[in-house]
Parts: C-alpha cells; sequence; structure tokens
C-alpha cells in the first residue's frame, strides 16, 4: 500500500458524490439525512486537503484515500453527537488536557430512559 503509485482524479465533484454515498451506506445513514451532515463541496475540499497537488492535477492513492474516507467519517460522527447533544440526549464539555470535546451519556436522560 505504500507504494501505491499515485493516481489523477479525473472528477473531483463526481468522486465527492461517491465518497459522501459509500459513507452513508456503510454507517447506515439517508441520503436524505446525509445532505445535513455534509455536503459534495464540504467533501470536495477534504480530499484536495489530503491529495498531492501537481500543476492544476490532485493525485491520491489508497493511503491517502483511507485518510479522505477517516475525515469525511469523523466529520459526520462530530456532526451526529453534537446534534445528539443539542436535543440533550449526551452532556459535551471541553478537556483542555485531551484538547477535544467530551460526549457524556445524559444522566437525566438515562434515569427517565
Amino acid at each position: 500500500m505504500i507504494n501505491d503509485p499515485l493516481v489523477k482524479v479525473e472528477n473531483m465533484i463526481s468522486m465527492s458524490k461517491h465518497i459522501g454515498k459509500d459513507i452513508a451506506k456503510t454507517h447506515g445513514i439517508s441520503l436524505s439525512e446525509m445532505k445535513n451532515y455534509i455536503k459534495p463541496k464540504e467533501i470536495k475540499a477534504i480530499i484536495q486537503q489530503y491529495c498531492v497537488k501537481q500543476k492544476d492535477d490532485y493525485l491520491l492513492n489508497t493511503l491517502i484515500l483511507q485518510q479522505i474516507y477517516k475525515e469525511v467519517t469523523n466529520w459526520v460522527i462530530g456532526i451526529q453527537l453534537c446534534s445528539m447533544a443539542a436535543q440533550g440526549h449526551l452532556e459535551s464539555h471541553w478537556d483542555s488536557e485531551q484538547n477535544c470535546i467530551i460526549f457524556e451519556p445524559n444522566k437525566e436522560t438515562l434515569d427517565n430512559g
């Protein structure tokens, strides 16, 4: 995998839509729901962020594609967690040591559950 050749992304928008659909299918998310989490233009920006740029071309290999999938998946999960916190199902707080948001079950929801 490390020695995979770099290949040119021929159609960035088509690839963005394919990645979004694939992640939605993998995680059991409807396409209409997925549109609330991430849009193709945002996936396109992630692809461009991770690809190797040569002149006007964007190149990737298997390792880069895995990083793109991981980043988009993390984005979707992050939106889902924030949505659950906004609905009161989860509590959230900032952890300065870990430099991230921590999500925990809402104790009131668990007690009434």
